[in-house]
């Protein structure tokens, strides 16, 4: 949220699971502590410093790498292209690529 700001768009009650899964991407909060609020102090520092996340310490990205992509704008319309392929961005698709990664090396 902190990139897009202004810009971003109104919720659709009418939302299908299946966005619903894609737009919140609600992580745990147990006695290890709020991961929703790890999520953000990361996307607080890529937009700082302008490198993207490292989800527990892993450098893996599927799409990209860490250094935010001088084409794309810090914030506002078109930040979120950005975040594609940081671990903090799809946790889901991360996890399934790294592991698709891991599997092809055995």
């Amino acid at each position: 949220m902190e990139r897009w700001g202004a810009n971003e768009e109104k919720n659709d009650p009418a939302m299908s699971e299946d966005e619903i899964e894609r737009k919140f991407q609600l992580l745990k909060k147990d006695s290890s502590g709020n991961h929703n609020l790890l999520k953000s102090r990361a996307c607080e520092l890529c937009i700082k410093n302008h490198k993207r996340g490292t989800p527990l310490g892993i450098r893996f990205y599927y799409q990209g790498n860490q250094e935010w992509p001088t084409t794309i704008p810090q914030k506002g319309k078109g930040a979120e292209n950005g975040c594609i392929g940081c671990g903090w961005y799809d946790f889901t698709q991360w996890r399934t690529a790294l592991n698709k990664r891991l599997d092809s090396k055995h």
